[in-house]
């Protein structure tokens, strides 16, 4: 019987024989690094420097603000503007001062009332009343504080007179003369006109009659007085003609020169048509209609020439 294990002996055998093979490969090996010659080096050119890529700066995002709600404002109600009330312009008094020194001061309108007083010339009072007609007015304060009218014509009257107040006075009746009568005589008024100028009667080619009629105060060739008017009536009878009211300026008849005819001054004028054969009453009148003058008589006829009248009233004072 055959005990001796074989195969761990070829196993032995065949690593001794890779051991070999292996040995002489690397004997080999070993020579050819020996006898190879040395290899000559070749030069390196030089690098050649890239321009290295510079980055483009990229934007910058700006951030969004935020929204923030702005806080709701509620209005204050404002109020309007206050409109400045107007102020009233106060309207300058109106004044008179007298034209002329020993101007007579009455207490009513008129000159059958009282004298209370005189004014002398540049004195200035104010003007509280008138009469209706406007011929008087009424001045305070006159010698400590009185009321007095004077007339019209005799001051010098400014400011404006649409306010000034109007009082209708009646003109008193003066008190008769005492007589053994038991009935008093029947006064008459004084007029407020005497006769200044004529009549003077001149001849015309006109076969109607013209009355040239002056009514003034003062001296001398006067002042005009205005508001009075010619009136003519037949003798016995009833009211002929009555003229528009005296002016306040005075004009002339007629232009200088003889060929013009008669030329006289005068501030109211007066025409009466077919006078025929007749007397006449010529006299001045006031607003009212009551007479104020002395009355002139007068005849017209056809064969008569003298149809010019000039006539002159001058003012009481």
């Amino acid at each position: 019987m055959n005990t001796t294990p074989a195969p761990r002996h070829n196993r032995r055998l065949l690593v001794v024989i890779i051991l070999l093979v292996m040995a002489s490969f690397g004997c080999t090996s070993v020579g050819r690094l020996i006898v190879a010659p040395t290899p000559t080096p070749t030069p390196t050119p030089p690098a050649t420097l890239r321009p290295t890529n510079t980055a483009t700066p990229t934007s910058t995002i700006t951030p969004t603000p935020s929204f923030t709600p702005s806080p709701i404002v509620t209005a204050t109600p404002t109020a309007p503007p206050l409109t400045p009330t107007p102020t009233a312009s106060i309207a300058p008094a109106p004044r008179a001062r007298a034209t002329r020194g020993g101007v007579n001061v009455r207490s009513g309108p008129g000159i059958l009332f009282t004298r209370i007083g005189v004014l002398q010339q540049g004195q200035v009072y104010d003007i509280v009343g008138a009469n209706p007609e406007g011929t008087w007015w009424k001045l305070c304060c006159i010698d400590g504080g009185r009321e007095g009218w004077v007339r019209a014509d005799l001051i010098e009257i400014s400011g404006p007179l649409d306010q000034v107040p109007v009082f209708t006075i009646n003109t008193p009746t003066p008190r008769p003369t005492p007589t053994a009568t038991p009935i008093p005589p029947t006064p008459t008024p004084v007029p407020a006109f005497y006769r200044g100028i004529g009549p003077i009667f001149m001849p015309t080619n006109n076969s109607w009659v013209t009355v040239w009629g002056k009514v003034y105060g003062g001296v001398g060739e006067g002042y005009p007085i205005a508001g009075y008017r010619l009136q003519i009536r037949r003798k016995g009878g009833g009211i002929a003609a009555t003229s528009e009211p005296s002016r306040p300026v005075f004009e002339w008849s007629a232009p200088e020169g003889d060929e013009y005819g008669n030329r006289v001054q005068y501030n109211v004028k007066l025409e009466l048509f077919n006078p025929g054969i007749n007397t006449w009453e010529l006299y001045l009148i006031d607003a009212a209609g009551r007479i104020q003058s002395p009355i002139i008589e007068f005849t017209t006829s056809p064969d008569n020439p003298n149809k010019e009248i000039h006539v002159g009233f001058l003012a009481r004072q």
